[in-house]
């Protein structure tokens, strides 16, 4: 009785939150004007570009005119509603998520906010659907084949001496792995080892997954590769290589010692009890090594290809963007890196076969794909795109570059930290799409130097450490936690991500204060 009391108060509770978001939405932005102004003009374009409305001929006054009506005004407040009552209600109950999602989803579709078809074609991230799909069905590939449980012995007997460097050992794995290849192939492996730990050793992984989120998200601004973002900036902006090493390498490198820092001061207690288990079974882990490495014989030529098809597919995808030139060279047809990206787990799926048997492959896609991610990833790609249609991005990039462009002392930190805050919470590419236009201009009218690209790097990336659906990689370790029956909700997630990510945020101000 007093759990149906509770859930019907908790579902009042959601009611009173969404008249409140309707309200607050539509104040905000009929509020909210767009200026004629350089950086008005261009947001609008950009605006106008994005709903094809440029091909009619539409002048740019007519468009800035359009963006601050009071009809657009509702559509923007009714997008901004649904994708803030979407986090929210992910906050009060994580399990809700997905459904939350769908609704929000067919209110949008239904009420005719965006065209079904302009959803489909430029809203959901096909490459990275794709990709996530091969990659997690090659995962529970491999982990048949034991790979990752022989991962986690490295790991254990690397670190069974000290905790410090067991933890250490697991951050420094997720770092690497998403600075040279990208994060979701690092958080998809990485949380695998995880739980392969949780079962080896029988201990509370939580904060280990959360960990190793904050070490992939950190790893992946280290060089274009590893994120999205990172590549969108890359291509976009013309960047050279060689201002990554100059301004993203030393600066995830020092964020990774912060977070490092911070979760040995917040996880002591954890940390020391993980101590206390690893020398209390210290005879029986030293048993179960030697059993599993005499076992290991019986199944090492599956290992040994496991091991060689994780190693060619580690290769492939950090190696991505020159096989794509060379077929580009070939073939005479330009192919994307991006699109050719999304199909290499399924060369090595396909590869796999060797070892598994043809008709077992359609299980693993049910069984290792965690398919409540894949349809909660794409209802968010589309809301957040709803935002960009409407002009509500459009609204809050030009209400930001109005306050930093008065006082220009000011520009980088308010980019930095206005790309940070909507990335916590906002799906961070586009957030960073929204921006980059506006510090091009910038960039072009020396207003700015091409730090600012760095900036909404750097707040894309670490401001999403906050959340549990700040980037793609911390939704994916959540799903793959849960399907374990490990639940991480905010509180937890907020323990250690709070800090450290607001420590992360000092740190990278601090760099950009002394680069500017």
């Amino acid at each position: 009785m007093l759990r149906s009391f509770a859930m019907k108060l908790t579902k009042l509770k959601l009611v009173v939150i969404l008249l409140t978001l309707i309200i607050v939405s539509y104040v905000l932005m009929t509020a909210i004007k767009v200026g004629d102004d350089l950086f008005g003009l261009t947001l609008a374009e950009n605006w106008c570009k994005e709903r094809n409305l440029n091909s009619n001929n539409i002048s740019i006054t007519l468009c800035i005119n359009q963006l601050n009506s009071n009809t657009l005004a509702f559509e923007q407040a009714l997008a901004l509603t649904l994708f803030l009552f979407v986090v929210i209600a992910t906050v009060i109950k994580m399990e809700w998520r997905v459904s939350v999602a769908l609704i929000a989803l067919s209110i949008v579709v239904f009420s005719a906010l965006v065209a079904p078809s302009m959803l489909v074609e430029k809203a959901v991230e096909w490459n990275l659907i794709l990709f996530l799909i091969g990659s997690m069905t090659l995962a529970g590939i491999l982990r048949t084949m034991g790979i990752f449980r022989y991962l986690a012995v490295q790991i254990i007997k690397l670190g069974k001496r000290n905790p410090y460097i067991f933890v250490a050992l697991i951050a420094i794995l997720s770092f690497a792995t998403a600075a040279v290849l990208d994060e979701v192939t690092s958080i998809v492996y990485v949380v695998m080892i995880v739980l392969e730990l949780a079962k080896v050793l029988r201990v509370d992984v939580k904060p280990l997954i959360i960990l190793s989120v904050l070490a992939t998200n950190t790893g992946s601004s280290a060089l274009p590769i590893g994120n999205p973002i990172g590549v969108y900036l890359f291509f976009t902006a013309n960047l050279p290589i060689g201002m990554f090493l100059r301004y993203s390498f030393p600066l995830a490198l020092a964020n990774l010692v912060v977070v490092l820092f911070i979760s040995f001061i917040l996880l002591r207690k954890y940390i020391k009890s993980l101590g206390e288990t690893l020398k209390r079974y210290s005879s029986k882990i030293d048993v179960l090594i030697t059993h599993y490495y005499t076992t290991l014989e019986r199944k090492q030529s599956n290992l040994v290809l496991g091991l060689l098809i994780l190693l060619a597919f580690v290769a492939t995808v950090s190696l991505n963007d020159i096989i794509s030139s060379s077929l580009t060279s070939i073939a005479g047809v330009y192919v994307d890196p991006h699109a050719l990206l999304s199909f290499i787990p399924y060369m090595y799926i396909v590869l796999s076969l060797i070892s598994i048997r043809a008709e077992e492959i359609p299980q693993f896609l049910e069984k290792s794909v965690e398919w409540s991610s894949i349809i909660f990833f794409i209802s968010l790609f589309i809301l957040a795109y709803t935002l960009t249609f409407t002009g509500v991005m459009t609204k809050l990039a030009y209400t930001f570059i109005k306050i930093s462009t008065t006082k220009t002392y000011v520009l980088y930190p308010l980019m930095f930290l206005g790309s940070a805050f909507l990335s916590s919470v906002l799906d961070n590419l586009s957030v960073i799409v929204t921006y980059t236009p506006i510090a091009i201009s910038m960039v072009s009218m020396k207003i700015g130097s091409p730090l600012l690209y760095f900036a909404l790097l750097f707040g894309g990336i670490f401001g999403g450490n906050y959340t549990p659906i700040g980037s793609t990689a911390n939704i994916i370790a959540i799903s793959l936690a849960e399907k374990k029956k490990i639940k991480i909700n905010w509180v937890e997630w907020l323990k250690i991500a709070l800090s450290a990510a607001t420590m992360q945020l000092v740190v990278s101000l601090i760099w950009l204060y002394l680069n500017s």
